[in-house]
Protein backbone atom coordinates (compact mmCIF):
# COMPACT_ATOMS: atom_id res chain seq x y z
CA UNK A 1 0.00 0.00 0.00
CA UNK A 2 1.24 3.50 -0.67
CA UNK A 3 0.12 6.69 0.85
CA UNK A 4 1.82 9.88 -0.03
CA UNK A 5 0.97 13.69 0.64
CA UNK A 6 -1.33 14.18 -2.85
CA UNK A 7 -4.94 15.23 -1.59
CA UNK A 8 -4.04 14.77 1.89
CA UNK A 9 -1.50 17.60 2.65
CA UNK A 10 -2.63 20.05 0.30
CA UNK A 11 -2.30 22.89 2.38
CA UNK A 12 1.38 22.10 1.83
CA UNK A 13 1.65 22.09 -1.95
CA UNK A 14 1.71 25.58 -1.49
CA UNK A 15 4.48 26.10 1.25
CA UNK A 16 6.69 22.81 -1.28
CA UNK A 17 6.41 25.32 -4.35
CA UNK A 18 7.78 28.34 -2.44
CA UNK A 19 10.55 25.96 -0.81
CA UNK A 20 11.45 24.97 -4.53
CA UNK A 21 11.36 28.39 -6.07
CA UNK A 22 13.47 29.46 -2.19
CA UNK A 23 15.90 26.96 -3.58
CA UNK A 24 16.24 27.47 -6.81
CA UNK A 25 16.72 31.66 -6.47
CA UNK A 26 19.59 31.37 -3.56
CA UNK A 27 21.30 28.70 -5.98
CA UNK A 28 20.74 31.00 -8.61
CA UNK A 29 22.12 34.24 -6.62
CA UNK A 30 24.84 32.09 -4.51
CA UNK A 31 26.04 30.29 -7.95
CA UNK A 32 26.46 26.98 -6.27
CA UNK A 33 24.94 23.76 -5.73
CA UNK A 34 23.41 22.26 -2.53
CA UNK A 35 25.08 19.16 -1.48
CA UNK A 36 22.85 17.02 1.44
CA UNK A 37 25.16 16.99 4.34
CA UNK A 38 24.03 13.46 6.26
CA UNK A 39 22.91 13.77 9.81
CA UNK A 40 22.31 11.85 12.60
CA UNK A 41 19.82 9.11 12.72
CA UNK A 42 19.36 9.48 16.16
CA UNK A 43 19.59 13.32 17.08
CA UNK A 44 16.92 13.38 14.48
CA UNK A 45 14.75 10.85 16.33
CA UNK A 46 12.26 13.79 18.34
CA UNK A 47 12.18 16.12 14.82
CA UNK A 48 11.14 12.68 12.67
CA UNK A 49 8.46 11.63 15.35
CA UNK A 50 6.65 15.28 14.49
CA UNK A 51 7.24 14.74 11.55
CA UNK A 52 5.33 11.71 11.38
CA UNK A 53 2.93 12.86 14.12
CA UNK A 54 1.53 15.44 10.71
CA UNK A 55 1.34 13.06 8.27
CA UNK A 56 -1.13 10.73 10.48
CA UNK A 57 -3.08 14.04 10.85
CA UNK A 58 -3.41 14.23 7.59
CA UNK A 59 -4.35 10.82 6.39
CA UNK A 60 -8.51 10.63 5.93
CA UNK A 61 -8.31 6.66 6.85
CA UNK A 62 -6.46 3.42 7.76
CA UNK A 63 -4.48 3.33 10.98
CA UNK A 64 -1.93 5.83 12.85
CA UNK A 65 1.75 4.82 11.48
CA UNK A 66 4.25 4.17 14.59
CA UNK A 67 7.96 5.35 14.45
CA UNK A 68 10.36 1.85 14.54
CA UNK A 69 13.29 4.21 13.48
CA UNK A 70 14.95 6.61 11.66
CA UNK A 71 16.51 4.61 8.86
CA UNK A 72 18.13 7.54 7.04
CA UNK A 73 18.48 11.84 7.54
CA UNK A 74 19.85 13.94 5.60
CA UNK A 75 19.49 18.02 5.41
CA UNK A 76 20.16 20.77 3.67
CA UNK A 77 20.73 24.36 5.23
CA UNK A 78 19.85 27.49 3.58
CA UNK A 79 19.73 30.49 5.30
CA UNK A 80 17.25 30.78 8.33
CA UNK A 81 15.97 27.64 6.76
CA UNK A 82 17.13 23.66 7.13
CA UNK A 83 15.59 21.16 5.08
CA UNK A 84 15.15 17.23 6.25
CA UNK A 85 15.28 14.19 3.75
CA UNK A 86 13.96 11.62 6.36
CA UNK A 87 13.25 7.63 5.34
CA UNK A 88 11.75 6.41 8.31
CA UNK A 89 10.49 2.57 9.16
CA UNK A 90 7.36 2.63 10.60
CA UNK A 91 5.00 -0.25 11.47
CA UNK A 92 1.00 0.48 11.95
CA UNK A 93 -0.55 0.47 15.18
CA UNK A 94 -4.20 -0.63 16.27
CA UNK A 95 -5.13 3.18 16.33
CA UNK A 96 -7.00 4.44 13.17
CA UNK A 97 -6.33 8.17 12.43
CA UNK A 98 -9.82 9.14 13.12
CA UNK A 99 -8.66 9.23 16.71
CA UNK A 100 -6.71 11.84 16.37
CA UNK A 101 -4.13 9.94 18.98
CA UNK A 102 -0.33 10.86 18.92
CA UNK A 103 1.50 8.00 17.59
CA UNK A 104 3.13 6.58 20.74
CA UNK A 105 0.29 6.75 22.39
CA UNK A 106 -1.23 4.04 21.22
CA UNK A 107 -0.43 0.59 22.43
CA UNK A 108 1.59 -1.99 20.22
CA UNK A 109 -0.47 -3.79 17.80
CA UNK A 110 -0.18 -7.05 19.71
CA UNK A 111 -3.66 -7.98 19.10
CA UNK A 112 -2.69 -9.22 15.50
CA UNK A 113 -0.83 -12.06 14.47
CA UNK A 114 2.66 -11.71 13.40
CA UNK A 115 1.85 -11.95 9.52
CA UNK A 116 -0.71 -9.47 10.31
CA UNK A 117 1.14 -6.74 11.36
CA UNK A 118 1.76 -4.15 8.77
CA UNK A 119 4.85 -2.32 8.24
CA UNK A 120 6.54 -0.12 5.61
CA UNK A 121 9.07 2.72 5.23
CA UNK A 122 8.21 6.78 4.62
CA UNK A 123 10.44 8.87 3.03
CA UNK A 124 9.76 12.69 3.97
CA UNK A 125 11.16 16.14 2.96
CA UNK A 126 10.22 18.35 6.41
CA UNK A 127 11.67 21.86 6.85
CA UNK A 128 12.40 23.87 10.07
CA UNK A 129 12.68 27.99 10.04
CA UNK A 130 14.15 29.47 12.88
CA UNK A 131 11.64 32.82 12.46
CA UNK A 132 8.41 31.21 11.99
CA UNK A 133 6.36 30.02 15.57
CA UNK A 134 5.40 26.68 13.76
CA UNK A 135 8.62 25.16 13.55
CA UNK A 136 7.94 22.20 11.39
CA UNK A 137 6.37 21.89 8.30
CA UNK A 138 6.13 18.68 6.57
CA UNK A 139 6.41 19.61 2.43
CA UNK A 140 6.03 15.77 1.25
CA UNK A 141 5.88 12.66 1.83
CA UNK A 142 5.87 8.72 0.25
CA UNK A 143 4.71 6.00 2.25
CA UNK A 144 5.14 2.29 1.05
CA UNK A 145 3.73 -0.67 3.81
CA UNK A 146 2.97 -3.83 3.19
CA UNK A 147 1.86 -7.34 5.58
CA UNK A 148 4.64 -9.45 7.66
CA UNK A 149 3.53 -11.92 5.42
CA UNK A 150 4.44 -10.20 2.51
CA UNK A 151 7.67 -8.97 3.63
CA UNK A 152 8.70 -12.46 4.83
CA UNK A 153 8.37 -13.41 0.98
CA UNK A 154 10.39 -10.38 -0.15
CA UNK A 155 11.85 -8.47 3.04
CA UNK A 156 12.97 -5.75 0.32
CA UNK A 157 9.61 -4.65 0.88
CA UNK A 158 9.41 -4.04 4.45
CA UNK A 159 12.93 -2.44 5.53
CA UNK A 160 11.62 -2.69 9.05
CA UNK A 161 11.19 -6.22 9.50
CA UNK A 162 13.85 -7.39 11.44
CA UNK A 163 14.08 -4.53 13.40
CA UNK A 164 10.45 -4.90 14.76
CA UNK A 165 10.78 -8.33 15.65
CA UNK A 166 14.58 -7.10 17.17
CA UNK A 167 12.56 -4.83 19.59
CA UNK A 168 11.79 -7.05 22.67
CA UNK A 169 10.55 -4.87 24.73
CA UNK A 170 6.98 -4.91 23.50
CA UNK A 171 6.66 -8.38 24.33
CA UNK A 172 7.36 -7.51 28.10
CA UNK A 173 3.71 -8.49 28.74
CA UNK A 174 3.55 -11.51 27.05
CA UNK A 175 6.38 -12.44 28.93
CA UNK A 176 5.08 -11.42 32.02
CA UNK A 177 1.80 -13.83 31.66
CA UNK A 178 3.92 -16.74 30.92
CA UNK A 179 5.98 -16.34 34.11
CA UNK A 180 2.74 -15.79 35.79
CA UNK A 181 1.75 -19.06 34.50
CA UNK A 182 4.80 -20.96 35.07
CA UNK A 183 4.56 -19.95 38.93
CA UNK A 184 1.20 -21.32 39.41
CA UNK A 185 2.34 -24.51 38.73
CA UNK A 186 5.90 -24.51 40.55
CA UNK A 187 6.23 -22.59 44.30
CA UNK A 188 9.59 -22.18 43.98
CA UNK A 189 9.72 -19.67 41.39
CA UNK A 190 7.05 -17.29 43.26
CA UNK A 191 9.56 -15.14 43.83
CA UNK A 192 11.11 -14.54 40.04
CA UNK A 193 9.99 -11.59 37.61
CA UNK A 194 10.61 -10.52 34.02
CA UNK A 195 13.79 -8.38 34.28
CA UNK A 196 13.93 -7.76 30.11
CA UNK A 197 13.47 -9.63 26.86
CA UNK A 198 16.87 -10.73 25.87
CA UNK A 199 15.29 -12.64 22.74
CA UNK A 200 12.09 -13.07 20.60
CA UNK A 201 11.41 -16.11 18.00
CA UNK A 202 8.10 -15.87 16.00
CA UNK A 203 7.44 -18.69 13.74
CA UNK A 204 4.94 -17.68 10.45
CA UNK A 205 3.28 -20.99 9.66
CA UNK A 206 1.26 -21.56 6.26
CA UNK A 207 -1.02 -23.57 5.93
CA UNK A 208 -2.23 -25.18 2.79
CA UNK A 209 -5.74 -26.48 1.78
CA UNK A 210 -5.68 -28.79 -0.85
Amino acid sequence: VIYHSEGWFSYFNTMKACATALLLILSITLQCSCALSPTDCNATGPLAGKALDLINKGRRNGYLFQLLRVADAHLDEVESATVYYLALDVKESDCPVQSRKYWDDCDPALSRSPSEIVIGQCKVIATTHLNESQDLRVNDFNCTTSSVSSALANTKDSPGLFDYFEDTERYRKQADKALEKYKRKNDDFAFFRVDRVERVHIRVIKILWS
